[in-house]
């Protein structure tokens, strides 16, 4: 779909597309590797990766999940011996996520088809225009982002 029709030529449209085409293309990298996780448990890990002890709760807004769902993720990760929970020191009712010697191998397999992915949708730009096109990534994001702190003060407001 090099020229889509001019109502799929949209932001919303085509960032969608791209981030399903995106997926499609790991889980295609990671049956042939063997991998053995789905997307959500390998996006699970990478966001423990990022950011060991992370809350489970934490872990729930980056992926944009019920915290419930995270807690089944977690527990088929925590079976598989990927990764742990460990009681926070100052609140012991909250449970922070680490990965285990096993999960750190599993992170570093993810990494690895991601960057495979990520070659192959930025193949045919430069250094420049891959920072360039992160760069507009990052303000629509910012843009969102207050939009949507601007949308919540206004409805604390009225």
């Amino acid at each position: 779909m090099k020229n889509p029709p001019k109502g799929r030529r949209t932001l919303g449209f085509l960032l969608r597309e791209s981030s399903r085409l995106l997926r499609r293309r790991f889980v295609h990298h990671a049956k042939r590797t063997g991998l053995g996780l789905n997307r959500s448990e390998a996006s699970l890990l990478l966001q423990v990766y990022y950011e060991p002890g992370i809350k489970q709760v934490g872990v729930a807004t980056m992926l944009d999940m019920e915290t419930i769902s995270v807690v089944r993720l977690v527990d088929s990760l925590e079976e598989a011996g990927l990764i742990e929970r460990r009681l926070l020191a100052t609140d012991r009712r909250v449970r922070t996520l680490w990965l285990t010697p096993a999960g750190e191998e599993a992170a570093a397999k993810v990494r690895a088809i991601t960057d495979i992915v990520r070659a192959e949708a930025l193949a045919g730009f430069s250094d420049a225009e891959r920072e360039q096109i992160l760069d507009m990534l990052l303000a629509i994001r910012g843009n969102l982002q207050a939009a949507g702190e601007t949308a919540d003060i206004d409805s604390e407001v009225a």
